[in-house]
């Protein structure tokens, strides 16, 4: 099917069903520019929906200091604090409601850089909640400090054997029933482990019906470029030595109780350098024509936050990013975080810092004198708006 339907609706629900038929007839059409403002627009809506829908989340929407009554409506108010330069489309009140049943397809999560080192996992407050609702979802083991090619075996066993955090790592890792649709969720250095397993299992098409990049180092980090040239010449057995104080140098605010799993397969200074832009770059330079051409929807989310925002440990790192890209997320640029490929469509910029849209709040005993690690990003609505938008697709 065409998009001429798509393009002639005259509702959003016209709209929504003709897109729907167009991509399960082929997929590319989400290459179409018209399409791509339609699903940013889309998700963004989806997110504004949960979010104001949440109680604790509107707790947490500041009203603007003065003496006048805020008149903005819950929409309005959540999407110009977690959206950056927010548009009356997003929290319109007459946009179509968000699909009410969860997703079919099992939504895989890849975590990013020294997982299960912190105080906390990504999305450990959101995903918990979602499954209770019927939602199937699993974190991958993935290694916390290796290679993006290494850890394509880790998110190959999850999709192959089940095996992982079903759905976060406070339970034990175990085998669990992944349905035959897959939607890949990546966070930072997840987004260029999620990009290596289509380059290297192509094979795996069939099954991934969407891919997100959440704040992804797709196109490395200078933050890792930087750490990269500290750490590169040291002989291997002095970083294996030294392993918690480089770790420490990674995250200062990490947890330091000593439980590192595959300890044996840690490799710091191959997992640093896979996140250069040097790495990076040339992966996609290679590679980009090759992922493109599986025909999957790609999907990116990237953070823009001010200097005042972030946590002080991560001060010197957005103002060293700032030179590069004003809206930072204080780890990665705004360009690192897209994709620069047909099937990529940005869906939005994040107001938060790079932990911010991902972790729950840090312990307060671990927040070492530092503010801004109370994360107060609505991270469960947006998943929520991920889901939603796949079962619009008639992807999940």
């Amino acid at each position: 099917m065409s998009l001429t339907q798509f393009h002639q609706a005259q509702t959003a629900s016209d709209k929504r069903s003709a897109l729907q038929a167009a991509i399960a007839s082929d997929a590319r059409v989400v290459c179409d520019p018209q399409v791509k403002a339609w699903l940013a627009m889309r998700w963004r809506q989806l997110f504004v929906q949960a979010a104001a829908n949440d109680a604790q989340v509107l707790k947490r929407v500041k009203s603007p200091i003065g003496l006048r009554r805020d008149q903005r409506s819950a929409r309005q108010k959540v999407a110009e604090r977690f959206l950056l330069d927010a548009s009356p489309s997003d929290y319109d009140s007459d946009c179509l409601p968000a699909p009410t049943r969860a997703p079919r397809a099992t939504l895989m999560f890849c975590p990013g850089f020294i997982n299960g080192l912190l105080p906390v996992h990504g999305f450990g407050d959101a995903f918990p909640a979602l499954v209770a609702e019927g939602w199937h979802i699993v974190s991958a083991d993935a290694h916390p400090v290796r290679s993006c090619e290494a850890n394509v075996a880790d998110l190959q066993r999850t999709i192959s054997e089940g095996y992982g955090y079903w759905p976060t790592p406070d339970t034990p890792a175990r085998t669990g029933e992944m349905q035959h649709d897959i939607i890949l969720f990546g966070y930072s250095k997840g987004g260029p482990d999620m990009l290596s397993l289509l380059a290297a299992h192509p094979e795996l098409k069939p099954r991934i019906k969407a891919v997100f990049t959440w704040a992804g180092a797709n196109g490395g980090s200078f933050t890792a470029d930087k750490i990269y040239q500290l750490i590169k010449d040291l002989p291997i057995n002095v970083v294996s030595q030294r392993l918690h104080d480089f770790l420490r140098l990674l995250m200062p605010g990490m947890r330091r109780d000593g439980r590192l799993r595959r300890l044996e397969e840690y490799d710091m200074i191959g997992g640093v350098k896979s996140l250069t832009t040097t790495d990076r770059e040339a992966f996609l330079a290679t590679q980009s024509a090759k992922i493109d051409a599986l025909d999957i929807p790609l999907f990116c989310l990237t953070a823009a936050t001010k200097l005042l925002e972030v946590p002080t440990i991560q001060m010197a790192d957005w103002l060293a990013l700032s030179k590069h890209c004003a809206n930072n997320d204080m780890q990665v640029t705004q360009a690192q975080a897209s994709l620069e490929l047909p099937m990529a469509t940005s869906l939005a910029v994040l107001h938060g810092h790079h932990w911010d849209v991902s972790y729950p709040p840090f312990p307060r005993h671990l927040r070492i004198g530092s503010p801004n690690l109370d994360h107060p990003f609505p991270r469960q609505a947006a998943v929520m708006a991920i889901g939603q938008l796949c079962v619009e697709l008639g992807l999940a």
